[in-house]
């Protein structure tokens, strides 16, 4: 093991040296990793915000059971307790009419209009239903629907609920395009990788002929590609960088309503660029490794 890391100066050397050599191949690379980081950091930035917009969306969410103008009294807390009992359910908060009336009458616009209803109040009282997420809020609506003494139930229809589908398939379908890329960008290197190796064959067939391990011969060409996938990141990096926080300032923090709020530049930016960084190094080293590997145990 201490010999490993004494000899880990030079493979430094090798590599960087190997890279300078092939420039234009390595360049090819270099660009593949660019391109395809840009992308995975747009996926990966707007996949995390779409995750915010969804859960801020099923927040703000909630299942109205209205119930029935002829339950009163324990019959009240009993629905409640009936309610609470039911799975994905977070909590139930009881507001009766006066408290409805009241809201209407607090509303800036228009509210005053119902001042005349508080001697003789129409309205019922409701349960407001807290799911555990936006997923069960169909569930919950038909279960309470059915419950005795609740007269109707509303959540805001169809339209959240497939907009919380809606988010939670673009995340999924961004995350397999991200998975697609690191494939095309590690087939690229492992390319630009395998050139290299046909350039350096009588040098890895004198290193195997005095005795040199696999780890040995290895070594210089998985840290080229790392050092490939490191500098392909570097553009990327910038770009979300300065890219975000203009977009941040520009947008206020937010698209059209505090409901899709951004997440704020700091840290998040920032910890995008590490998993920019770890992403084009990891890619890197992966099709390194397939590369060099092929090649030796075919020349084995």
């Amino acid at each position: 093991m201490i010999e490993f890391f004494k000899t880990l100066p030079m493979h430094f050397k090798r590599a960087w040296n190997s890279v300078r050599r092939n420039f234009a191949e390595t360049l090819s690379s270099v660009f593949a990793v660019t391109v395809t980081s840009i992308l995975i950091a747009i996926f990966v930035i707007v996949g995390f915000n779409i995750g915010g917009f969804t859960q801020n969306v099923e927040d703000s969410v909630r299942v109205v059971a209205q119930i029935d103008l002829s339950v009163e009294g324990d019959k009240i807390k009993e629905l409640q307790k009936e309610i609470e009992n039911l799975p994905h359910v977070t909590s139930v908060i009881y507001s009766d009419k006066e408290e409805q009336l009241e809201k209407l009458i607090d509303n800036p616009q228009g509210g005053e209009g119902y001042v005349d209803f508080r001697d003789d109040n129409p309205l019922s009282a409701v349960f407001y239903v807290e799911p555990t997420s936006g997923d069960y809020l169909n569930q919950i609506e038909t279960r309470v629907s059915q419950i005795d003494g609740i007269d109707k139930v509303f959540f805001g229809g169809e339209s959240v609920a497939q907009m919380v589908s809606a988010f939670n398939s673009a995340r999924l379908g961004g995350g397999i395009f991200i998975g697609a890329l690191c494939l095309l960008a590690i087939f690229l290197i492992s390319n630009t990788i395998k050139i290299n190796i046909q350039n350096r064959k009588e040098e890895i067939a004198i290193m195997r002929n005095v005795g040199a391990s696999n780890l040995f011969i290895k070594m210089p060409f998985l840290i080229e590609g790392v050092i490939i996938g490191a500098i392909g990141a570097i553009i990327p990096i910038l770009v979300s960088i300065f890219g975000y926080g203009f977009l941040y300032d520009s947008m206020n923090g937010q698209f059209f309503t505090i409901l899709f709020k951004m997440y704020a530049p700091m840290p998040f930016i920032y910890l995008v660029s590490l998993f920019l960084l770890a992403v084009g190094m990891i890619v890197g080293l992966i099709g390194s490794f397939v590369s060099v590997t092929r090649y030796l145990r075919w020349k084995r």
